[in-house]
């Protein structure tokens, strides 16, 4: 894996569904599409490689795209040749931008280093949920300018204290930055919420509005055994706060760990017929509907009020 860079778009890469982009790049490319004197929008789809709605934006917008100043990051795309958020064996590539020695984190660092040379006016990462959320913001910083950029996406937001080495995390330390997760990949609302809010994006800057925006902080999150088995029916439950006594695990079990590393499942868990309970009410984020995407990543995240308003 190497990084590609290029100065245009070429004719007919979006005419490409995201399965096709590793033959026609060659590997993860970073397009600079600056203009002269005006500081750029950072861009970045397939991260995940089967999280299309961020891709499918940029297909629909590759006129403004092209007249915008702007810097769009296409990334995994050999994972999104598979259909597979990473491929076998291979890193997350939204979990080395705070260093390392693989392929992907050389690439991330090279990203990183290129846009923060840039001084892009906002950087957004577009994303896919595994489970039914409604549309949120993820953000490693709450300064006003953050959450006005997050309120401008979603009447949601996320302060994300892990997991580590998330690409949002890395682009705050230099510019505003935003994680957007627009649904499943699978909804045809997800690339429309992609499309319109980048869209508004590349016209002109979000107007300063934080009204009835909901921040909530991650305070731990939720892994799984090989042996667990999920419910699905737990997806209602995100964004929402699961009564004591919920089921969030038919068999195996649950580790909870908080930010700092703390053990934290004797606060959360308790055992029933087998069953993973909650012990206590608790608000839940992320709850996936796939195992798999649960034992590649994790089951869930628990959630509290934000208590933070500014950096």
């Amino acid at each position: 894996m190497e990084l590609r860079v290029a100065h245009t778009l070429p004719d007919g890469l979006t005419d490409l569904s995201a399965c096709a982009l590793a033959d026609a790049l060659g590997g993860p490319t970073l397009f600079d599409l600056r203009r002269r004197g005006e500081a750029p929008i950072f861009v970045s789809v397939l991260v995940h490689g089967n999280e299309v709605s961020g891709w499918e934006a940029v297909r629909r917008l590759r006129d403004p795209l092209r007249t915008a100043s702007a810097l769009l990051f296409v990334g995994n795309v050999e994972a999104a040749r598979a259909g597979v958020r990473a491929l076998p064996g291979r890193p997350d590539f939204n979990r080395v931008w705070d260093g390392g020695d693989s392929a992907e984190a050389v690439v991330a660092a090279q990203v990183a280093e290129y846009a923060a040379a840039a001084k892009p006016r906002l950087a957004i990462d577009i994303h896919n949920n595994t489970g039914r959320n409604p549309p949120y913001a993820v953000i490693a910083r709450a300064d006003a300018d953050t959450l006005t950029l997050a309120r401008a996406f979603a009447k949601r937001a996320l302060l994300a204290t892990q997991p580590q080495g998330f690409q949002t995390g890395r682009f705050a330390e230099f510019c505003t930055a935003l994680t957007v997760e627009v649904g499943t990949p699978t909804e045809p609302a997800a690339t429309d919420r992609a499309t319109t809010f980048l869209r508004r994006l590349l016209a002109r800057p979000p107007a300063a509005d934080t009204t009835s925006l909901r921040l909530y902080e991650t305070v731990a999150r939720v892994t799984l055994s090989e042996d667990a088995e999920i419910v699905p029916q737990a997806q209602r439950f995100n964004f929402r706060t699961a009564p004591a006594g919920a089921v969030l695990a038919a068999r195996g079990v649950l580790t909870a760990q908080g930010a700092d590393g703390r053990d934290l499942g004797d606060v959360y868990f308790s055992r029933a017929n087998g069953a993973t309970v909650l012990k206590q009410d608790s608000i839940i984020g992320m709850y996936t509907g796939s195992l798999h995407a649960a034992q590649q990543d994790c089951l869930c995240y628990f959630l509290e009020p934000a208590t933070v308003a500014n950096s």
